[in-house]
C-alpha cells in the first residue's frame, strides 16, 4: 500500500479516551504510516473519510466518520453544525494487507440553534443495526460453501466460528424452505446409495431449490406437499419429473393429473437404454475385433448426418445394411429424438401415436417394451410439446449434492445435511 505523509492517529481529530484504550492494548506497538486516501479506495465507502486508524496485535481498526459536517433538523428543518457528542459504532470488514479490519463509525449528535432539538445523524450506508458489511458477508459464505475449513476463516476474517456458520446456513435462509412457483422440478438423490433416499424440489424459473426431504415415497412427497398453503399450491402449473410412479401418484394426488411433464431427457434416455440393448445383442455375433470397432462407433449413432463425416456415414450405413435389427431401432431412434422439435401438440400427439405403432409391431423387444413405456406416460409425454421445461437444473443439484456428500465437511446429521445443499445450490 501507497505510504504517506498523513500520521497514523490523528489526536485533535478522535476522542482521547479512544486513543488511551488503544494504546493501552498495544503499548509496545510502532506506529505504521499508511495513506488516509489509499484506504478510502480500499473501502469504497464514499459517504465516510478516515481520521485514524490502529494497528492492533489482532486486528486493524479504522476510524471514519461521515463527511458532511451537518445535517438538517428533522424537527425544524435548520441546518445543524454544532456537535454535541459522538459514539462509536463496531462494524467488521474484509482485511487489509492480511489484517481483519474493524471499522469504527464515529456518528455524531448534533444541537440545533433553533429548536433545541438533538438529532443523530444516519448513516445511508449501513443499516441501524448491521454489524459487518455485505462483502464480508458474501465473500465468507462463499469460501466456506468452496471448502475452506471454519476455524481457517474465522481466523483470517477475525470472527469466531459460530458467526461462520450461521451466515453460511441461518442467514442464507438454509433451514427455511422456499415458496413454491409456476414450473417446479422434483427427483431423488442418494444419502446412501440403494438403501436411504432424499427428495429435492426445484423452482425451475429461479434456478433454485426449494426444499429437501427425507424420503422419496408418494406419502411423503404428499405429506410435504399438503404442508404448504393453498395458494402456493395454486400457483403452480408445471411439475417436471422422471417416470417415477410414487411421484406421479403424489402429483396427481395434490396437484391433480394435467400438471406433470416428462422431460425429452428422460425419454430419450429410454430410446437410448433400448438402442444399447439391440448393440449389445449385435456384438454377440461378431468377434472381438469387430465388437470393439462397432463399440467404437457408439458415441456415433445417435448424430444426425450432418454431424458425420463421409466415413462415419459410410461406416453407419455398411453396419444398418448388415445388421437390419440395428437399421430399424436406430432410425426409431432418429424419428423419436426428431418429435420433441415439434411446435404444435395436436399433429405431435398424432405422431407419438404413430412412433408407438411402430414400436408395437416390431419384432425387436427393447421397441416393444419402450413402445409399453410411452403408452403409459402418453400424456405427460405430450405436454412437454407445450410446456417446454427439463429437469436439467434438478438434474444438476444432484451432482452438487454427490460432490457435497463426497466431501462431508463433517456434517453428517440430516439437519445439517439440508442446510449445506440449499445454501450451496442455492448460492447467489
Amino acid at each position: 500500500m501507497a505510504m504517506g505523509s498523513e500520521p497514523l492517529i490523528d489526536k485533535h481529530r478522535i476522542p482521547r479516551k479512544i486513543l488511551d484504550e488503544a494504546f493501552q492494548k498495544n503499548p509496545e506497538e510502532e506506529p505504521v504510516l499508511m495513506d488516509f486516501a489509499c484506504i478510502e479506495a480500499l473501502l469504497g465507502l464514499p459517504e465516510f473519510r478516515v481520521i485514524a486508524q490502529v494497528l492492533g496485535p489482532k486486528q486493524l481498526e479504522l476510524h471514519l466518520e461521515r463527511k458532511e459536517n451537518a445535517i438538517v433538523c428533522p424537527r425544524c428543518q435548520t441546518s445543524c453544525s454544532r456537535v454535541k457528542e459522538s459514539r462509536p459504532r463496531c462494524i467488521r470488514d474484509l482485511p487489509i494487507l492480511e489484517h481483519p479490519v474493524m471499522l469504527r463509525l464515529h456518528l455524531r449528535r448534533f444541537a440545533c440553534p433553533a429548536c433545541g432539538h438533538r438529532p443523530w445523524e444516519k448513516s445511508e450506508t449501513f443499516g441501524r443495526r448491521t454489524k459487518w458489511t455485505e462483502r464480508l458477508y458474501t465473500q465468507v459464505r462463499q469460501e466456506f460453501l468452496r471448502g475452506c475449513p471454519c476455524k481457517e476463516l474465522a481466523r483470517r476474517y477475525g470472527l469466531c466460528e459460530r458467526t461462520v456458520f450461521r451466515w453460511t446456513f441461518e442467514r442464507g435462509r438454509g433451514g427455511r424452505p422456499r415458496k413454491l412457483g409456476r414450473a417446479i422440478g422434483i427427483d431423488e438423490y442418494a444419502r446412501r446409495k440403494g438403501h436411504r433416499y432424499n427428495t429435492l424440489i426445484v423452482d425451475l424459473d429461479t434456478g433454485k431449490p426449494i426444499v429437501t426431504f427425507k424420503g422419496r415415497r408418494a406419502d411423503d412427497v404428499v405429506a410435504w406437499l399438503r404442508s404448504r398453503p393453498q395458494e402456493e399450491l395454486a400457483s403452480v402449473e408445471v411439475v417436471v419429473a422422471d417416470m417415477s410412479k410414487p411421484y406421479a401418484a403424489a402429483i396427481k394426488e395434490v396437484l391433480g393429473d394435467q400438471v406433470q411433464v416428462i422431460d425429452r431427457f428422460h425419454v430419450v434416455q429410454q430410446a437410448v437404454e433400448a438402442l444399447d440393448a439391440v448393440l449389445r445383442a449385435v456384438k454377440n455375433q461378431l468377434d472381438p475385433d469387430e465388437a470393439k470397432e462397432l463399440k467404437k462407433l457408439r458415441q456415433r449413432w445417435l448424430k444426425s448426418s450432418d454431424q458425420l463425416n463421409v466415413d462415419e456415414i459410410i461406416a453407419r450405413y455398411d453396419w444398418c445394411r448388415r445388421f437390419p435389427e440395428l437399421r430399424e431401432t436406430l432410425n426409431w431412434v432418429q424419428d423419436l429424438r426428431t418429435w420433441f422439435e415439434r411446435t404444435y401438440e395436436k399433429p405431435a400427439r398424432e405422431a407419438l401415436v404413430k412412433l408407438i405403432e411402430r414400436a408395437t409391431q416390431s419384432v425387436q423387444k427393447p421397441l416393444q417394451q419402450i413402445a409399453g413405456t410411452l403408452t403409459r406416460w402418453f400424456e405427460p409425454i405430450v405436454r412437454y410439446i407445450r410446456n417446454r421445461y427439463t429437469n436439467g437444473i434438478t438434474e444438476g443439484f444432484n451432482n452438487k449434492i454427490k460432490l457435497i456428500q463426497r466431501m462431508a465437511y463433517g456434517l453428517r446429521n440430516e439437519h445439517n445435511r439440508r442446510k449445506r445443499i440449499l445454501a450451496w445450490c442455492g448460492a447467489p
